[in-house]
């Protein structure tokens, strides 16, 4: 099998030669073969490494005109390094590190082990530590990575006492991170999302208006908020994650995962090892919160601090707009590691100088054991900003969207987008670049299409436009085995990721296809927004309960 494998390996980049023949490689049809390596291999071998690294090769190949040599030194000198330079790249590395040692800490505090007590109770224990992972996933949603790392590796305990598969914990880890910070109004997103708006609308004025202000001053926060109702994708997903854990029903490869979990299975022992634990349950479960709730209250008021600061006049709109703004404006990045490495900080005081020592190491060996655990994850993100690095140069987005972007009815455009955001997300491993490409382009469409005047607020069809952009750039950033945010899902929870990604997307391609047909289609067509969520909704139930089977 291992074989076959490595031949599938070779013949993937081989192929990579017959594109040389069509032509300039950039934003044609070739542009699209690194990502399609890169996905291949990660199904065919199940190994993440490799195939992250051969798909960037393949596309540095391409752009060196088949000069295998040249296309081995670019892959370092011009695709592997530059990113590692990018500050918002080096942060996300360092808070990847840093959150490592951090949940670590808590670790040996023993706080997880108490809060698993309080999580499973006496009932349903599957059920309850189900919904408690569901529960911290919308409690951590200022950030879809940072909920990704925290939720896994806290909550791990939890499951893994309750016999949930890691693969079970992984899916609502990552089908709870993203989709809840895109919509969340006070994120790490927001920032972006208001801004792609803004310059979307204002574009649109300067092409058809030859005036950029004709839209450019149109409250883009407005505009946002209308476009809550129509992120279908997100409370579909959402919803399937609940339903999965309430009904106790599953679906195809995760089914079989957990089936495998059960027959494995020994909960009864372990609950009698755990229960012996000691009667300081209270005071751990205190230590864990404190460095936790620090965190929280870090991140929350770092961003406004911050942001306050590089508002220009900190003193206008109301108070909830005025926190919007700030959000908007700060460099979330330092803040996410400056917040982390004080919460760190105070667990390891609380773990050396309150805690019981669970082992014999000091907490500063702990705090960098953590750390060294999270090395492959942090290797895996390298790779993928190296694949997305080749795949900018390449011109992969610009491509997609002229194949994609044809002539069709003024109604399809909702579901025409966020078919294409979800294909171009699953396709480049990113939800933030994909709403970088699609916004601009999408919005001036959209006004354009329904013949919107200048200064008139956007109708029906051009929020629910910007919605599906929103929301299809969700669908890869938690579905492609090269997200950034799949990725640490899979390691925080402690399970393979391509096991994970096997084992989401069933649910995922479910939520898409009610997205769809239930949502974008009829939204397009002037259904109200509110009654699709509930017939949506239905669906989503109709599809857990008949379609899924307990294990």
């Amino acid at each position: 099998m291992t074989r076959n494998r490595t031949i599938a390996a070779w013949v993937l980049v081989l192929i990579t030669f017959l594109f040389l023949f069509s032509g300039d490689v950039k934003g044609g049809p070739a542009a699209i073969w690194p990502s399609v390596v890169a996905v291949a291999l990660a199904f065919i071998t199940r190994e993440i490494y490799s195939s992250l690294f051969l798909g960037a090769l393949a596309g540095t190949i391409l752009l060196a005109n088949g000069n295998v040599f040249s296309a081995f030194i670019d892959l370092f000198a011009k695709h592997m390094i530059p990113p590692l330079t990018i500050r918002w790249n080096i942060c996300a590395l360092v808070f990847s590190l840093m959150m490592g040692g951090f949940v670590e800490l808590l670790n040996h505090i023993g706080g997880m082990q108490a809060l698993a007590e309080v999580a499973l109770g006496k009932g349903d224990s599957r059920r309850r530590a189900g919904m408690g992972v569901f529960a911290m996933g919308w409690a951590v949603f200022f950030d879809g990575l940072a909920s990704s790392m925290l939720v896994g590796k806290t909550m791990r305990p939890v499951t893994d006492r309750a016999g949930v598969s890691r693969e079970k914990l992984a899916f609502i880890v990552d089908s709870t991170a993203s989709p809840v910070a895109a919509f969340a109004l006070i994120s790490t997103w927001i920032a972006l999302e208001l801004t792609l708006i803004q310059n979307g609308m204002a574009l649109y004025g300067e092409t058809a208006f030859n005036d950029a202000q004709s839209f450019a001053d149109f409250s883009s926060y407005q505009i946002l908020i209308q476009t809550l109702p129509y992120r279908f994708y997100n409370y579909f997903l959402l919803l399937i994650v609940f339903l999965t854990i309430w009904l106790g029903r599953d679906i195809g490869p995760m089914r079989r995962a957990e089936m495998k979990k059960r027959r494995a299975d020994t909960s009864p022992a372990q609950e009698e090892a755990s229960s012996a634990e000691g009667g300081s349950a209270k005071r751990r479960i205190w230590l864990t919160l404190i460095p936790l709730g620090l965190l929280i209250v870090a991140v929350f008021g770092g961003l406004y601090v911050d942001g306050l600061s590089k508002l220009r006049s900190p003193s206008g709109g109301d108070g909830m707009q005025r926190i919007i703004q700030a959000f908007g404006k700060a460099d979330a990045d330092i803040v996410f590691v400056t917040a982390t490495a004080f919460a760190s900080v105070v667990a390891l005081l609380l773990l050396r100088f309150f805690a019981r020592p669970r082992t014999s190491e000091s907490p500063t060996v702990i705090f960098f054991d953590g750390m060294r655990q999270m090395f492959l994850p942090v290797l895996i993100l390298v790779f993928a900003f190296t694949l997305s690095s080749v795949i900018q140069e390449l011109e992969t987005a610009d491509w997609l969207v002229r194949v994609m972007a044809g002539q069709f009815p003024v109604a399809a455009l909702p579901a025409v987008v966020f078919l294409l955001a979800a294909v171009m997300s699953f396709s480049v491993g990113t939800s933030w670049g994909t709403m970088g490409v699609m916004m601009p382009l999408c919005i001036p469409i959209a006004c354009a299409l329904t013949g919107l005047e200048g200064g008139a607020p956007p109708g029906p069809i051009v929020i629910a436009t910007i919605g599906a952009v929103l929301a299809g750039a969700v669908f890869g950033d938690h579905c492609s085995p090269i997200s950034d945010t799949t990725i640490v899902s899979a390691f925080a929870s402690g399970c393979d990721a391509i096991a994970h990604v096997r084992t989401q997307i069933p649910y995922a391609l479910i939520g898409a296809g009610i997205a769809v047909v239930l949502g974008y289609l009829p939204a397009g067509m002037g259904v109200n927004p509110f009654l699709l969520l509930i017939v949506g909704g239905a669906a989503c139930w109709a599809a857990i309960r008949f379609v899924g089977k307990r294990p």
